[in-house]
């Protein structure tokens, strides 16, 4: 029996990290977090995204690239880690991902998850497969230089087969995101993430809550992978609360491990 395929759009990052007197650089985006989501979760990611020159980074086995847009530079993040709170500024811009000119492989559910505004949704035209997005990416103002901030979403295209939106509290809040009109322009489950205190998933069926019981200090793509773990089970049939509690569970762990999560399972 095949592994479920799980196909993963936005860009591959650089990011800078600066934490307790120490600079790094280390791969980062929704290629690497969600994928990672995806994997631990049994499935195969399929990534289609954005790669500068200057990447030169070794990625994991199982990240199978299926349609890539080579650049100059790529995207860079400088992120500052201090006291468990996190700053976020842009280094390096990237590109646009034109999803017409995107040839799709043989997948069973597509997450979109842009970085900085490089997916345009009323381009997504692809309507027959489970589609995931998280807003994190849509509603970030990004300038070069400067921190992130975030804009308000006053649209957002309808579409049947959305099946899990994903945005954490400070997104929701900033962006104006309204649960009702989410559910309004077809998704069936929005996950509200809380740091390290859990998340909440929202459906027409009520909410649920899960509450985090340990928690590490890793603490940059924890949303990415979140949703690419949760989507990945519901694609396969998994019972929203088993998905809910396995995502709580998968996620503790992912805060502790973080990429090296991978290396518990080989």
């Amino acid at each position: 029996m095949r592994k479920i395929s799980i196909g993963i759009m936005g860009s591959y990052t650089i990011d800078e990290i600066h934490e307790n007197n120490i600079i790094y650089e280390k791969a980062g985006g929704p290629p690497i977090y969600s994928s990672l989501g995806v994997y631990i979760a049994g499935g195969e990611p399929h990534v289609y995204s954005i790669k500068g020159e200057d990447f030169k980074f070794e990625l994991p086995d199982y990240i199978k690239e299926d349609f890539i847009i080579n650049i100059k530079n790529n995207l860079r993040f400088e992120i500052i880690i201090n006291n468990g709170k996190r700053t976020l500024k842009l280094k390096s811009p990237g590109s646009k991902i034109d999803f017409n000119k995107v040839s799709l492989g043989n997948i069973d559910g597509l997450i979109i998850n842009p970085v900085c505004n490089e997916i345009d949704l009323d381009q997504v035209n692809v309507l027959n497969i489970p589609l995931a997005v998280d807003f994190q990416g849509i509603i970030r103002k990004c300038e070069t230089d400067k921190e992130i901030t975030y804009k308000e979403i006053n649209y957002i295209p309808y579409k049947p087969n959305y099946m899990v939106a994903h945005a954490n509290i400070e997104e929701k809040n900033n962006g104006k995101l309204d649960i009702k009109k989410l559910l309004d322009v077809g998704f069936k489950e929005i996950i509200i993430s809380y740091g390290d205190l859990g998340f909440e998933i929202y459906s027409k069926n009520g909410i649920l809550k899960e509450t985090v019981e340990n928690r590490g200090n890793y603490e940059v793509g924890n949303g990415d992978f979140l949703l690419g773990f949760y989507f990945t089970l519901r694609v396969k049939g998994v019972k929203i609360e088993e998905a809910a509690r396995l995502s709580k569970l998968a996620s503790q762990k992912f805060s502790i491990y973080g990429p090296n999560l991978q290396l518990l399972l080989s």
